[in-house]
């Protein structure tokens, strides 16, 4: 017995595959990036250039997700409205991995908010050119967006 123990047996372990359920690349075309994250293949990359340099992961290792990749994690996340864990499933991920993906993606985006969101620096001029324009008073901003009509419920 006690020589059968000294045989060195290999270990069998399972081969590990690292391949994403979902194609997370700009390989589709342009209408199926925007169906999927919102954004085109020009936004795509000017989304993942604007991030890049906070959100590189520092590491040797082979299977870290590219910056392009981690971009349109949070967009799926974001243009879904779904819950991290369904997001990390479709996409073969777990929900704790697209969770800290999802944050660092949103921080560093946050962090620009000022190279794009400007206040206006004369309150008094910037009342009066909205008054003058559009005749609504004590107005000191706009936000573009979309209106979406919507059925009004019959209560409340």
């Amino acid at each position: 017995m006690a020589a059968f123990m000294q045989v060195p047996v290999p270990a069998h372990r399972k081969e590990r595959h690292f391949r994403l359920k979902d194609d997370l690349s700009l390989n589709l075309s342009n209408e199926e990036l925007r169906e999927r994250y919102r954004f085109g293949r020009e936004g795509l990359t000017f989304i993942s250039n604007l991030v890049s340099d906070d959100i590189t992961r520092k590491t040797q290792r082979n299977h870290a997700l590219t910056v392009s990749q981690m971009v349109m994690v949070t967009l799926r996340f974001l243009a879904t409205g779904s819950f991290l864990q369904v997001v990390g499933d479709t996409i073969g991920l777990y929900k704790g991995t697209v969770s800290l993906i999802v944050s660092d993606v949103l921080t560093s985006l946050c962090n620009k908010r000022d190279e794009f969101i400007k206040w206006p620096r004369n309150v008094d001029e910037t009342r009066g050119d909205f008054n003058r324009l559009s005749g609504f008073p004590n107005v000191l901003g706009a936000i573009d967006g979309t209106h979406v009509r919507i059925q009004a419920p019959s209560e409340d």
